[in-house]
């Protein structure tokens, strides 16, 4: 019985500060409800995931759906404030059939061309997928600023295709898996 009160004292001594905590979520025009309607609109499925992230300061959703059409797993993207789909990837081992019969550059070249263009210490190489086929690598590169930079190279061509700075990537909420 004294250690049921005394449980209760101190939830009771510490519920205004924990109260008191709040999270600042980013400023958004689309909700959650919003952008997961468009990508499951265009990518009808399972929902696995669904987090919510600010990069370079904008507020976006990412999806990870299950689609019925193929039974692949897809990352949708959907800017917050726009509420437009803005990517759709899928990520996939090195040898899946997807990304080995379009790709014509090697691992390392795609290594070579980021660190070329962004120079720094690669860590981690992903391989990607569009629904259109269209393959890509994305290299992690972490420059001597402690800087993260994650470069995207055409699987065809070798070209950057793009560039993030991860450094300010903020994760505010995921449910489900990763």
């Amino acid at each position: 019985m004294k250690t049921r009160i005394a449980a209760a004292a101190l939830a009771v001594a510490f519920a205004p500060a924990v109260m008191s905590q709040t999270l600042e979520l980013p400023a958004r025009k689309f909700h959650l409800e919003q952008c997961l309607q468009k990508a499951m609109a265009k990518y009808p499925g399972k929902v696995k995931s669904a987090e919510l992230e600010v990069k370079g300061g904008v507020a976006h959703y990412e999806f990870a759906i299950e689609t019925l059409a193929d039974g692949n797993t897809w990352e949708v993207e959907c800017n917050a404030n726009s509420g437009e789909i803005t990517q759709v990837e899928r990520d996939v081992k090195r040898d899946d059939p997807a990304f080995t019969k379009v790709a014509k550059i090697s691992v390392q070249k795609a290594i070579d061309v980021a660190v070329g263009k962004y120079p720094g210490m690669p860590t981690e190489v992903e391989f990607e997928v569009a629904p259109d086929g269209r393959a890509w690598y994305e290299v992690n590169i972490v420059q001597t600023s402690g800087k993260t930079i994650e470069v995207m190279v055409d699987a065809v061509s070798g070209a950057v295709l793009g560039a993030e700075d991860e450094s300010d990537e903020l994760e505010i909420f995921r449910i489900g898996d990763d």
